[in-house]
């Protein structure tokens, strides 16, 4: 059963040696003698000059195995092989020649290629045989799309547009077919338009005749009290003028 609690993060097993980070730092030669931690100027230079020999040599082989013409003129002075300051001064006068002939032809930004070399390409693009991917249909469609004489055609009314540009072409047409059948009442919105305008027309109709009905019940209401009012009012007037009449005879 394993301990719990911290005692088993102290009781785990070690695996390996110890680490040993600060250990043989200091420099051995090939005798074993410590060496110090910065090499001397006089083993620096010798080394350098060492590893350019070594580069010179390399260099010179190459160069003699191409089968230049300097190279082939003076390998040999007097039937005696050259020694090794000769060669690396053939090696060195061929590295400059190299290097002036490179800064010559340096091509300039913008600098356009000969036209002989233009012809050396399309020469190597019409020796390229034909990508076995592309199957006929997939170059009949190229060539369709080109025209015979390579040229693309020229875009037209909704030609070679990309897919949103058909679709936002095919929205603002089908708008304005809406909009035009809307405006002549021909489409639902506007069929339901017109009958709720009607229904509504018809509403006002009817409310200003009943206004008008209950308007004119109003003034002949008014008018038959007011005439019920004066007759009143000149029977009234009439007895008592009979009255006065009457004890004037007496």
């Amino acid at each position: 059963m394993a301990p719990r609690g911290r005692g088993g993060k102290f009781s785990k097993p070690t695996r390996g040696g110890g680490k040993h980070f600060s250990r043989d730092l200091q420099p051995l030669d090939k005798e074993g003698n410590q060496m110090g931690m910065w090499r001397e100027p006089g083993d620096k230079a010798a080394s350098s000059e060492e590893e350019e020999e070594d580069d010179d040599e390399e260099s010179s082989e190459e160069e003699s195995s191409d089968g230049d013409g300097e190279s082939s003129a003076a390998p040999k002075e007097g039937g005696q092989e050259l020694t090794r300051e000769q060669r690396k001064e053939i090696a060195r006068k061929k590295k400059l020649q190299a290097i002036a002939k490179k800064n010559q032809k340096v091509a300039a930004p913008g600098d356009l290629p000969s036209s002989s070399e233009e012809e050396e390409e399309e020469e190597e693009d019409d020796d390229m045989p034909a990508n076995p991917n592309h199957t006929q249909k997939a170059r009949s469609m190229a060539r369709a799309a080109t025209g015979a004489s390579g040229e693309a055609p020229k875009k037209g009314d909704g030609e070679n547009l990309s897919r949103r540009e058909r679709e936002a072409l095919a929205a603002q047409q089908a708008k304005e077919r809406y909009q035009k059948l809307h405006a002549e009442g021909k489409t639902d919105e506007a069929r339901a338009d017109l009958a709720r305008l009607k229904l509504i027309r018809e509403q006002r109709e009817q409310a200003a005749a009943r206004k008008q009905a209950e308007k004119e019940e109003r003034d002949a209401r008014e008018k038959e009290k007011n005439d019920r009012e004066t007759k009143l009012r000149e029977a009234a007037m009439g007895g008592g003028g009979a009255k006065a009449a009457k004890k004037g005879k007496k």
